[in-house]
């Protein structure tokens, strides 16, 4: 049961946990747009790309300053 738990967190979370807390944020700000009766669809559209290239910006600083 806990090597299910740690595979279903490893393909959730991935390498970097962030990126899984910036989409559950964009998910929740969506339902919320959309239970107040906006058109949210864009939101993860424009969010996910948006949270890749900053985990992206944020690792390749770090490796800098590895180097």
């Amino acid at each position: 049961m806990r090597a299910v738990w740690h595979g279903i967190v490893d393909f959730v979370v991935g390498d970097d946990i962030w990126i899984a807390v910036a989409v559950l944020i964009l998910l929740g700000v969506a339902a919320a747009a959309v239970h107040f009766g906006a058109d949210a669809w864009w939101l993860l559209t424009a969010g996910v790309p948006v949270a890749l290239w900053v985990s992206l910006r944020r690792a390749l600083r770090t490796a800098r300053r590895a180097a």
